[in-house]
């Protein structure tokens, strides 16, 4: 079977949670909902935005035309609580996430599906760029451990059965990828299908791995510096994108 007799298959079965919750997507939000709506195999898409929010409905007008979309209001809560909560509203057997802000590269998830069937995953990851704040890839990221959850593609009952960490301030997506370890079936798929992007703001408030990003990004845009630093970036995706996720020892204490 080709591939795009694969993708007809698996056309319209996945839902798209994509999380606005701060006026900071504001800007960036049309181009996630383009990338997702261009997707072949998206059939629901939910935006989640915080209650008070004076902007979305104006912001996306003429997305909102769309059959596939569907608004959540929502109190600001914890990412996962968020997720959480829009995950309840799925009516696809699968289901993908999106942070407001970030692009995927075409038919993203319709790649995921054909490659999901052809292992029998539960799970698949994929790789990503880092851009800038205009959306210029800079570098390749690694997700070598976990992948990004923009990326992240997830049968709707195994969301169901292992929910995130409503608790958790940041990290809720480590900590399920931690939870359901030798629980579902996990794949990594071997092509860079996101454009995560890096606003340059004080880094002091940051987790560990977004002031890497941030540096990252920031050093890429130092002429021939940032050259240099794409080509390294990419040897090292490129020498890791068939292998499967790295599980941390440190990781078994938290099971």
């Amino acid at each position: 079977m080709n591939v795009q007799s694969n993708l007809e298959e698996n056309t319209s079965d996945v839902a798209a949670i994509v999380t606005a919750m701060t006026d900071d997507e504001k800007y960036f939000l049309k181009d996630t909902l383009h990338a997702i709506l261009s997707d072949d195999t998206i059939a629901q898409i939910i935006v989640c935005y915080e209650e008070n929010n004076q902007w979305l409905s104006q912001s996306i007008e003429l997305y909102l035309k769309d059959p596939r979309i569907e608004l959540l209001s929502l109190p600001m809560m914890n990412i996962g609580a968020v997720r959480n909560r829009a995950v309840q509203l799925v009516k696809q057997p699968w289901v993908t996430f999106c942070d407001g802000d970030d692009v995927w590269m075409p038919n993203k998830t319709s790649q995921q599906r054909t490659f999901a069937n052809k292992k029998m995953l539960d799970f698949v990851g994929a790789g990503h760029y880092l851009t800038n704040e205009d959306g210029q890839i800079q570098t390749y990221g690694f997700s070598m451990f976990i992948p990004m959850p923009s990326t992240w593609l997830v049968k709707t009952e195994v969301m169901n059965k292992f929910p995130f960490n409503e608790n958790l301030t940041r990290r809720s997506d480590g900590d399920w990828w931690i939870r359901t370890q030798n629980k579902i079936k996990k794949g990594k798929y071997f092509k860079v299908l996101l454009k995560y992007r890096v606003r340059l703001q004080s880094v002091s408030m940051l987790s560990c791995s977004k002031k890497r990003k941030v540096n990252m990004v920031r050093f890429a845009q130092v002429p021939v510096l940032g050259s240099l630093l794409k080509g390294i970036t990419y040897i090292v995706w490129l020498s890791t994108k068939y292998l499967p996720y790295i599980w941390l020892r440190k990781w078994e204490k938290q099971i």
